[in-house]
């Protein structure tokens, strides 16, 4: 089931993603630069909008045997893994061990890369979508139109007890106490999972405002207005009060109403190119920090800012993530010329 606006969605998430990472170089120099926190911030937008649209078709499939269709998802997974963290640690150890110092970290530790900053840490939401899968056919059979409003109202009551971990870290940043008991939070869900149910609610719902009017636009604003707040506060708090936490409530505003934005948008078709690039956006996740050098970056930004002679730093980010992104995708292109590459890129 192809929708063109969501194609468009996932192409911009993307993009959101690369340009987030080529920040971090900036951000570790600045970090209270509130555009450098906006453009750090809308990377995790574009994650979490990855999640919302992974959501809003898994747990609205039509297959009749839920549990081997995400079984065999999971094993193109793992064949996936398996190549891209080779494929990055020798990057790490043979080719940018070159240009920096890098640490020295055993295979078995760089596998986790949650725990290990390299150049394979993007790697993480990939893992994370296992469980996602795992829980579909779970899930699957409670999402039915009958039980919209219930799940709404389990969705809401998530939303809430999650956000009160923000609480407390805001109380123990400025007060230094936390006023609610860790056993009640449930941020320490698997990675995603509020956007995810999220985005199989609006798939069972289908919103939409028509014709084009104030509703449609204010869906827009939320999700501008709550991504600035959560820009503002974090270049005063520090980008981690907020950053990686996918259920905080300002960051589930902008997914959820740029979501339903692009989705009421009236677009019956697109392109060619957008549909082509649309179908290339996991493989640019994959490889795109190839070319960003997200965590061993300092070589490559420094030489290139004297080079260019570039002085502005915004325009150099978008200029360079642009680069990265257009790179990215020709990589992408050629690995799908063959059946054996084409599994390295696609899921």
């Amino acid at each position: 089931m192809r929708i063109a606006t969501i194609d468009i969605l996932k192409i911009l998430s993307i993009f959101f993603v690369v340009m987030a990472h080529t920040t971090l170089f900036f951000l570790n120099r600045n970090g209270n630069d509130v555009i450098l926190c906006f453009l750090r911030q809308a990377g995790l937008l574009g994650v979490s909008l990855f999640f919302v649209c992974s959501g809003y078709f898994l747990l609205n499939n039509k297959h009749e045997n839920q549990a081997n269709y995400v079984i065999g998802k999971i094993k193109g997974i793992v064949v996936v893994l398996v190549f891209w963290l080779l494929f990055y640690y020798v990057y790490d150890n043979e080719f940018i061990s070159r240009f920096t110092d890098i640490p020295d970290i055993g295979f078995l530790n760089y596998l986790n890369v949650s725990n290990a900053n390299t150049e394979a840490t993007p790697l993480w939401f990939i893992f994370a979508v296992i469980p996602l899968y795992v829980f579909t056919p779970l899930f699957r059979y409670s999402f039915k139109k009958e039980h919209a409003t219930e799940i709404l109202k389990i969705l809401i009551l998530m939303v809430v007890i999650s956000n009160l971990t923000l609480v407390n870290a805001l109380t123990g940043a400025y007060f230094s106490f936390a006023i609610f008991p860790f056993n009640l939070l449930i941020p320490f869900q698997p990675e995603g999972l509020i956007c995810f149910l999220i985005g199989g609610y609006l798939g069972l719902v289908k919103p939409g405002f028509r014709p084009f009017g104030i509703a449609h636009l204010a869906s827009l604003f939320a999700a501008i207005a709550a991504l600035i707040a959560l820009s503002l506060i974090s270049s005063h708090a520090g980008i981690a009060i907020f950053y990686g936490k996918f259920y905080n409530l300002l960051l589930l505003t902008a997914a959820v109403g740029l979501f339903i934005f692009m989705t009421s948008l009236n677009i019956n078709t697109s392109p060619a190119w957008v549909n082509h690039l649309s179908e290339n956006v996991l493989g640019i996740y994959l490889v795109h920090n190839i070319f960003v050098i997200e965590i061993h970056n300092a070589f490559i930004h420094e030489r290139l800012l004297r080079m260019t002679g570039i002085t502005d730093t915004y325009l150099y980010i978008l200029l360079y993530s642009l680069l990265a992104f257009l790179l990215s995708y020709g990589l992408c292109t050629l690995l799908k010329r063959t059946r054996v590459t084409a599994r390295l890129v696609t899921l």
